[in-house]
């Protein structure tokens, strides 16, 4: 409970409490010792073990995958600083609950085989009773909710069972995924049970891998997920839509704005190796670089061989990345014929401050690449965002576009169930597709232009407000 408790208030959908195994070998110690050292230690290894698996997988890692990029820490050590003082604050608050429970079995004294028996009645309930769920009255239905077809999206759901796995079953998975991902790449797929969708192809393959335009661009937007309330979600799109609207004839007359949405599968890299490979998870992504096995689909070497001029640009450091490569060794790999970074930009642009990663202004990546094209009869770009990269803090007086902020919250704070971190989030997204819409209507140098999220918000803060399981996408096509 005290491991759990506190994602279920900072935003987290589906909550277990339940009881560790780590419980159940202490009370069987507890008959045959009365030296409480082993005590101390086996709740430090349950609260190790627990950290150890929790925090990549709450930033769509795989577990093996996470530790094998620990160069994130000396290219970013900002992004870990927080991190490290929760940490902190845990140890100290475990270390005074195991403080107060060896008090309490120290007062029991003859008593003490209470404890025992009471963690073997847990093990009975286990093996008899069914897991405990709770659903709170802020239960989202979805729009398919009826008599017939009566499923929720849980706002607030609580799970008790009687004996946790403590994640057991995760590693072993990750790990069966961290092996295979050595040697083979998983080819992309959503299914509906799943995935909410059902495809084969990613969005940048379905609609971008031909020959029948010139010039497309492909932007890859950093944590722009999709809300779990349907309704919401669709507020949202709308208010896209009305950018696109307000950019007026030099945009709407010439192209064309759809919506749609896709599954993802893990972090940030998996997302490029789902849009640029159609691969399906990080693994496929270690496969393809650590092992040389060839994808289903390369987008790059595919223009590449049709006579297309690849650009590749990252708001970033090209170090950006794990042990495995980084983000200038990908790009490489993948073919791209002109690259740039940070290193690059920051010749030109100034620093964007909105997270602790080294970085400028994505606008400011994006408009290079558009000038970068124009010197290019036939182009494909790829552009990957990361000013909303948690942890992230608009800053509404220095933003490049922060004058319409206060108007937007009314509209649509309440979509956000008042979150002032999501709203301000999703604000600085639109900004950067407004000036996309803006560059667009200005130049009509592309033909189409494909924006999808890597993955839904990780942040602590906001997670519990997204779909786990989908991201949006728009496509800007030039009308015939």
């Amino acid at each position: 409970m005290i491991e759990q408790a506190p994602q279920l208030i900072l935003g987290h959908p589906e909550i277990t409490i339940n009881l560790s195994f780590i419980f159940i070998i202490n009370c069987g110690l507890l008959l045959f010792t009365s030296h409480f050292k082993w005590f101390y230690i086996l709740q430090f290894i349950s609260l190790a073990i627990y950290a150890i698996v929790l925090v990549p997988q709450l930033f769509f890692f795989n577990m093996f995958n996470f530790y094998a990029r620990m160069n994130y820490i000396f290219l970013s050590p900002g992004n870990f600083i927080i991190a490290f003082f929760y940490l902190l604050i845990a140890a100290a608050v475990i270390s005074s609950i195991v403080w107060v429970q060896v008090k309490l079995i120290k007062s029991m004294r003859r008593q003490i085989y209470v404890v025992p028996v009471f963690a073997l009645a847990l093990i009975i309930a286990k093996l008899l009773a069914p897991t405990a769920e709770f659903l709170s009255a802020s239960a989202i239905p979805t729009k398919d909710n009826t008599p017939v077809n009566n499923q929720l999206i849980p706002w607030r759901k609580l799970y008790i069972d009687y004996i946790g796995s403590n994640n057991i079953a995760q590693i072993h998975k990750d790990y069966a995924k961290f092996s295979k991902g050595k040697t083979s790449i998983t080819p992309y797929q959503c299914n509906t049970i799943d995935d909410e969708t059902t495809t084969t192809l990613s969005p940048t393959i379905q609609y971008l891998q031909d020959t029948t335009a010139d010039k497309d661009f492909l932007l890859l937007m950093e944590s722009w997920g999709e809300l779990a309330e349907s309704k919401e979600q669709e507020k949202l799109i709308n208010h896209i839509k009305t950018l696109f609207k307000q950019q007026g004839p030099k945009l709407t007359n010439n192209y064309s704005l759809e919506f749609g949405r896709t599954c993802f599968h893990g972090n940030t890299s998996s997302a490029e190796g789902r849009e640029l490979l159609n691969m399906n998870d990080e693994e496929s992504y270690r496969a393809f670089l650590e092992r040389n096995v060839k994808p289903p689909h390369n987008i790059t070497e595919f223009k590449n061989k049709n006579g297309y001029h690849t650009i590749a640009g990252f708001t970033a450091s090209k170090q950006y990345g794990s042990n495995m490569s980084n983000a200038e060794g990908f790009r490489r790999a993948l073919g791209f014929k002109s690259r740039f970074y940070y290193e690059e930009l920051s010749k030109h642009y100034k620093d964007n401050k909105e997270n602790t990663y080294q970085a400028v202004f994505d606008e400011n990546l994006i408009d290079s690449i558009l000038n970068e094209s124009k010197r290019y009869e036939k182009v494909f770009a790829y552009a990957l965002t990361i000013n909303t990269h948690t942890p992230f803090r608009f800053d509404v007086k220095n933003n490049i576009d922060g004058k319409h902020y206060y108007k937007i919250k009314r509209e649509l704070f309440k979509s956000f169930k008042e979150n002032q971190q999501a709203y301000d989030q999703f604000y600085r997204i639109t900004s950067i597709i407004k000036h996309t819409f803006k560059r667009v209507a200005e130049s009509k140098d592309f033909d189409r232009i494909l924006i999808i999220g890597d993955h839904a918000n990780p942040d602590f803060r906001t997670r519990g407000l997204y779909n786990m399981k989908t991201v949006p996408y728009l496509i800007i096509r030039r009308k015939k």
